[in-house]
């Protein structure tokens, strides 16, 4: 019985990590968001299950700030578990990227865990 645990327990692990999202893939699908001290723009997203997407995250004000001495500064993207995908200290006027496959349906939430208690960054993304 305790070797059919650890298989389950193996086979479960093996099939989490070999589901990563972030991933070297061409894109089929670009998403421009857009983050402030108002929010995201879009902060709806709607997207298919298995569309491989790049999102292109610029920073339209200063965030929580600009000192680089700072370990976190700017504004980030985080998309919650399952797929815990980050992208940090975006810098006013500056944009970064990120590829994700789509591979967990449903609701997913996406914030900026750095300024979520200051300011309304939050969004949604719905994978059909």
């Amino acid at each position: 019985m305790n070797f059919l645990k650890i298989l389950l327990v193996f086979l479960i692990s093996f099939i989490f990590i070999s589901c990563t999202t972030k991933t070297e893939e061409k894109p089929d699908v670009v998403v421009d968001i857009k983050v402030s001290k108002e929010g995201y723009q879009p902060n709806v997203i709607k997207l298919k299950k298995g569309q491989v997407v790049l999102f292109r995250i610029t920073a339209v004000d200063e965030g929580i700030g600009q000192d680089t001495s700072q370990k976190y500064y700017g504004h980030c993207f985080y998309i919650l578990p399952p797929y815990d995908i980050m992208v940090e200290n975006i810098k006013q006027g500056e944009t970064k990227e990120v590829k994700v496959k789509m591979t967990f349906p449903g609701h997913h939430i996406f914030t900026c865990p750095y300024c979520s208690d200051v300011f309304p960054t939050k969004g949604d993304i719905y994978v059909e």
